[in-house]
């Protein structure tokens, strides 16, 4: 599968192309699942089924593909120089002098 992001002033739009069978067949067979749960719990109905963590996981999954370049935390240029300004400032150490001339440098 292939996820592309189309950016412009933000993120506006995600377009997925070259979804392959499996990848088809495995969204297919979960929204059927995610029927027959929903249609067990309609008032008439004497079972109710519910959804078990592979299907949690397998619908995870299929949402972190589609929505992997996406957050709600996004920084800007402004968040990060702020997160920069309020950085503690070191106080200049003193350096180890180097020694300078050969005989000092190799005893």
């Amino acid at each position: 599968m292939n996820i592309k992001i189309e950016k412009s002033f933000g993120m506006t739009g995600v377009t997925a192309n070259d979804i392959n069978m499996k990848e088809l067949r495995q969204m297919h067979e979960l929204k059927t699942r995610i029927e027959d749960v929903l249609k067990s719990h309609a008032p008439e109905s004497k079972e109710k089924k519910y959804i078990d963590d592979d299907d949690l996981k397998l619908m995870r999954a299929i949402l972190h593909v589609f929505t992997k370049e996406y957050s709600t935390t996004q920084t800007s240029a402004f968040d990060d120089a702020l997160k920069e300004l309020e950085k503690p400032v070191e106080e200049d150490k003193p350096q180890p002098k180097i020694p300078i001339g050969d005989d000092q440098l190799f005893g």
